[in-house]
């Protein structure tokens, strides 16, 4: 009920200053996509799933320099697509929104917006230490200023489902010369959230970037001091470099992220990524040991200029198991609608309905989808 009310105060407010102004903007994108897969039909589901979004913009220039802004999106489905869920063959709602009040140098946001700890930090590859809170059920308060080249934000969770959920953010960040920094910190808070996308302890992460003969080289460092009430108060570090460096059309990028709890060192995470681009032929090979498990993806497509795409992709995300892969292509209707056709095989229900960087489903899916 807080987040209500706070919202509808706000709309009455920006609704106001819209009127007396005069100058808005207002922009709707809508999209849908309706499919069927089989092999969920076969385990008594009917196969079919469907979903519609509509994501709305606004904005209003007012008299003193200020932009006001909203934005909206809501999201209704029906997924019996994915085998076992606990939302097969229900209608969903889902929403998000942000209201927002800027200038030249100062900004505030409410809503469903980033907190202020992961605003600037970069992370150099998977690092363990730098769970800053990504809560995307809570409603944030976040207020940005720029001053002498530098950027700042403070945040603050002011309400969650549970009305519990309070948490203090900063960051901070800029560029001297060639090299572009970040910071992040966020306090430790009592709240514990049960999906995960909530971190109740206290996290530090510094970052700097630069470009070197052509070479990108990000350097990292985080703490997570696991601090919060049901955490281990096992204090856990990330000191991690990604190098990104292009050859032709392939782009190597590479990591390794030294990994310690109270201060002894565990296994380490590493990873290559090999992107190739040109023409009408796009790889991506992806190596990794990460959490002491050794993984690897090989997708690729290839436009045949019709219209057609065809995708592939082979991997392997949980060592000692099979290799799971997908195969299929795309066709482009023209006006914003195509058709997707592609069957997946996970041997070993270890992905579920993410297979590969499409997410598909195993089986055979076919759909259309809209943009409008």
């Amino acid at each position: 009920m807080k987040s209500i009310l706070l919202t509808t105060t706000a709309l009455v407010a920006f609704a106001g200053a819209a009127a007396a102004d005069g100058h808005t903007s207002v922009s709707h994108a809508l999209s849908g996509v309706l499919g069927y897969n089989n092999e969920v039909d076969a385990i008594g589901e009917d196969g079919f799933f469907w979903e519609g979004n509509l994501k709305t913009t606004a904005t209003a220039a007012l008299d003193n320099g200020l932009t006001a802004g909203a934005y909206f999106e809501i999201t209704v489905s029906g997924d019996d697509a994915a085998a076992g869920s606990s939302d097969a063959g229900n209608a969903l709602v889902a929403s998000d929104f942000v209201l927002s009040l800027t200038s030249e140098t100062a900004s505030l946001y409410f809503g469903d917006t980033a907190p202020a700890g992961q605003k600037y930090f970069s992370a150099a590859g998977d690092m363990e230490s730098d769970g800053f809170s990504t809560d995307s059920d809570s409603a944030v308060l976040r207020g940005d200023v720029s001053f002498g080249g530098m950027n700042g934000s403070v945040s603050y969770i002011v309400d969650d489902a549970s009305n519990t959920a309070e948490q203090l953010a900063v960051g901070l960040g800029g560029s001297f010369g060639s090299v572009t920094v970040g910071l992040g910190y966020q306090e430790a808070t009592t709240y514990v959230d049960a999906e995960g996308d909530f971190n109740n302890s206290a996290v530090l992460g510094v970052s700097a970037s630069t470009t070197v003969a052509g070479a990108t080289v990000t350097l990292a460092y985080a703490d997570d001091s696991n601090d919060g009430v049901g955490q281990t108060g096992v204090a856990q570090t990330s000191t991690a470099i990604q190098v990104s460096y292009p050859i032709g059309p392939v782009t190597a990028t590479a990591y390794y992220s030294m990994e310690e709890v109270n201060g002894v060192g565990v296994d380490d995470n590493m990873g290559l990524t090999l992107a190739y681009a040109q023409d009408a032929v796009a790889v991506t090979l992806k190596v990794r040991e990460e959490q002491g498990r050794n993984e690897w993806n090989l997708e690729g497509s290839y436009d045949m200029g019709n219209g057609a795409t065809i995708l592939a992709g082979a991997l392997n995300e949980n060592e000692g198991a099979d290799a799971d892969f997908y195969i299929g292509g795309t066709y482009d209707l023209g006006g914003g609608a195509s058709v997707l056709a592609v069957y997946a095989d996970d041997k070993d229900g270890d992905q579920a309905d993410e297979i590969g960087s499409g997410e598909y489903d195993p089986g055979m899916t076919v759909s259309v989808s809209f943009t409008f």
